[in-house]
């Protein structure tokens, strides 16, 4: 733990200040044991986070000083009381620590709604409140489609264009004698009935993610963890392929290869086009 404290002081200067206060909750500091100074200066400074203190007593917690606050160069008070420190000197540190619990609960507000998502007072879940936000498009549209799945494969080109599918309709079996004959009868148990859904294509340039997955695989992956429980609610119905530019293996029998997609050796250099998946997202993992 020490380490990791060592690591912030030193380089306390390049953080942003939603990601050191991630941080600092990620090695235990909770909300009320971490206090916001003001940092006492008539210059601007070069970062907004001056300098920060780990405490061990009576309890652990952390200071953290930024070049905000009421005696910086930006601040509400008259000139009057920056020259009340400069003539009354003796008494600087009772002035501020005076100000300095004013400089905690402001800079703490500030904060919390520059950044709502980690005020609990505005959002109690963010989570469930970008879902909410989310809900309000429609996602059927091939606009939000496109911009949900730009943000999940920033790696990769995407597409999304309207197509005509055919789903498998399961029906009652035909009975002589009690079925009636006509345009909604069907002779068997299914029946394929058109429908509108989207066909999304993603490109990438290289088979292997940067960090040296295969993209087939994390395509998939990403499909099942972020963007199913985004549209699960819906009916919509998706066709989903990876198009790879470069090719630099084989066609090989394992578990890695894709049949009738990889190209042969000394064959026709093209491109390399693979289903990820073909179904209504509302009942993932039947897919038709």
């Amino acid at each position: 733990m020490s380490d990791i404290r060592d690591k912030i002081k030193r380089n306390i200067h390049k953080f942003d200040i939603i990601c050191l206060l991630k941080l600092l909750k990620s090695i235990g500091y909770e909300e009320d044991e971490i206090i916001f100074r003001g940092y006492d200066s008539i210059c601007s400074q070069t970062s907004l986070i001056a300098d920060i203190k780990f405490y061990e007593s009576p309890s652990p917690w952390v200071e953290i000083f930024l070049n905000l606050g009421l005696l910086s160069p930006q601040s509400p008070l008259p000139n009057y009381f920056r020259k009340k420190i400069d003539k009354d000197i003796d008494n600087y540190q009772e002035f501020n620590n005076f100000i300095g619990f004013f400089d905690h609960f402001l800079i703490k507000n500030y904060i919390y709604n520059i950044y709502p998502e980690i005020n609990p007072d505005y959002f109690p879940s963010w989570d469930l409140t970008k879902r909410r936000y989310l809900s309000l498009l429609n996602l059927s549209s091939c606009h939000s489609l496109h911009w949900i799945f730009q943000n999940i494969f920033p790696e990769l080109e995407v597409e999304v264009k309207k197509t005509r599918m055919l789903k498998r309709l399961s029906t009652s079996a035909f009975t002589i004698g009690q079925s009636s004959l006509g345009m909604e009868s069907v002779m068997g148990k299914e029946t394929m009935l058109p429908i509108y859904g989207r066909t999304i294509t993603l490109y990438s340039e290289e088979e292997f993610t940067p960090k040296g997955l295969s993209w087939p695989k994390e395509v998939m992956h990403r499909f099942k963890k972020l963007i199913i429980p985004l549209l699960s609610s819906s009916s919509l119905s998706l066709e989903i392929f990876l198009v790879i530019r470069s090719q630099r293996r084989w066609a090989r029998l394992n578990k890695e290869t894709y049949i009738g997609y990889d190209r042969i050796k000394n064959g026709e250099l093209r491109h390399r086009i693979i289903k990820i998946f073909k179904g209504s997202v509302s009942s993932f993992g039947s897919a038709y």
